[in-house]
């Protein structure tokens, strides 16, 4: 039940929480889990967010799916799922854009605010993978004879779409894409009339250079992890205490200190001291300067593409660069900075001096930085806040999917991978 008059804050927090996972399905191998079960991180995460609550500062609203139930959520201060306001509702796909569009819609109508920062809570996988579900989707001629709720799934498998990043639906075995996420953001802000502030992604390894230019249309700040996230994820209770400790606070300040507490919260010893984790803050108006960096060291690769001893440095460079759990992704910065090792002293000086730029551009911090604020521990060092796509083996067809993405028709990404692996 949403309150019956909205009150005006400073702040509306809300959390997509995509939960329905952790199911067994039966296939021809036997029966298998593709994914972990986020559902009691989830009340986790909840009782977390109980400690501090809606108040007048901030309104905390969830839209909170699991295997079981699904419930629309206020959260209130107290100890107990029932302290909040909870409505049960019927089953949801969120990986359904218009799931995603409804509920940014209804925070917005129901509790108005200054500012909206909009989480999304889930497994996540970067801006490029496959289709994990077709291992246990039966794709058959009768699609249509299926549930409406499987029926974006068939359009985007036989559109050729295999992205996913985020916000896994087990039972509808369905998944938020790069373009559900364009249409969903664009499509709520329409009905609004409100930008987001901040988009943060709960979720592993979703800060990625890729994903800053895919949100910068739709928000001014991006909040995100390079790697694989702890289940613990993000702290809540933190986050929402600093919050209301500084009601007015600006988006930056806040992207700012939700990367300060995530990082405190894992050195704590109750929080696990000796997690591997990293999260960064993106300045999603500056990520334009990053492309141009980006295209003209492509274009200073690619000016020697018959050059058989550069391809051996670059690729090498690859093979050394900072990866991360899944090793399709290297940290930008780093992979930048092994190329200026390797072609200093070298002829390759124009692939040198746009290394070197690109280098600057993600080391900088401050008002007109990318990356704002970049906190990891405890094995990053080299890391610089956002990673990009270069696989550790020949993409295939995945190449293809990655060239429908903004940041890579914008600087030749692609060019750049498919000439790393292609022989003369």
């Amino acid at each position: 039940m949403l309150p019956q008059t909205p009150v005006h804050r400073p702040w509306t927090f809300m959390v997509y929480m995509a939960g329905d996972n952790g199911k067994i399905f039966d296939t021809q191998s036997g029966r298998i889990r593709l994914m972990a079960s986020m559902e009691e991180a989830g009340y986790r995460d909840l009782f977390e967010m109980g400690s501090v609550g809606t108040t007048a500062s901030c309104a905390v609203t969830c839209l909170f799916d699991t295997p079981d139930a699904t419930y629309s959520v206020e959260v209130r201060k107290g100890a107990r799922f029932s302290d909040s306001l909870v409505q049960p509702i019927p089953s949801v796909n969120t990986g359904d854009p218009n799931t995603l569009r409804d509920f940014i819609i209804r925070s917005v109508q129901a509790y108005p605010a200054d500012h909206y920062l909009l989480v999304i809570w889930n497994h996540g996988t970067g801006w490029l993978d496959v289709d994990h579900y077709a291992t246990v989707r039966a794709v058959d001629d009768d699609h249509q004879s299926w549930p409406a709720i499987f029926r974006t799934t068939y359009q985007k498998m036989t559109a050729g779409q295999t992205t996913r990043p985020i916000a896994f639906d087990d039972s509808s075995k369905d998944f938020l894409d790069t373009q559900d996420l364009r249409q969903a953001l664009k499509q709520a802000e329409d009905a609004t009339g409100r930008r987001l502030d901040i988009v943060g992604m709960d979720a592993c390894l979703m800060a990625m250079v890729e994903g800053a230019r895919e949100l910068a249309p739709f928000a001014d700040y991006f909040v995100g992890s390079q790697e694989v996230e702890p289940m613990a994820g993000w702290p809540y209770g933190r986050i929402l205490a600093a919050l209301n400790a500084e009601p007015g606070i600006a988006p930056g300040v806040l992207s700012d200190k939700i990367v300060r507490e995530f990082a405190k919260s894992y050195s704590a010893q109750t929080r696990g001291g000796d997690e591997t984790v990293t999260l960064s803050a993106a300045t999603l108006a500056n990520v334009g300067g990053t492309i141009t960096l980006c295209k003209s060291l492509v274009d200073a690769v690619l000016a020697h593409r018959d050059d058989a001893s550069l391809k051996t440095l670059v690729r090498q460079c690859l093979r050394d660069a900072l990866v991360f759990q899944d090793r399709n992704y290297r940290d930008v910065g780093d992979f930048a900075a092994k190329l200026i090792a390797a072609t200093d002293m070298t002829s390759y000086d124009d692939v040198n001096a746009a290394a070197k730029a690109l280098v600057n551009n993600v080391n900088a911090r401050g008002s007109n930085a990318l990356v704002l604020r970049l906190a990891f521990r405890p094995r990053y060092q080299g890391a610089t806040g956002l990673s990009v796509y270069l696989p550790s083996n020949p993409p295939g067809q995945a190449l293809d999917v990655y060239r429908t993405l903004f940041f890579a028709q914008a600087t030749g990404w692609d060019q750049l991978v498919d000439w790393i692996y292609n022989e003369f």
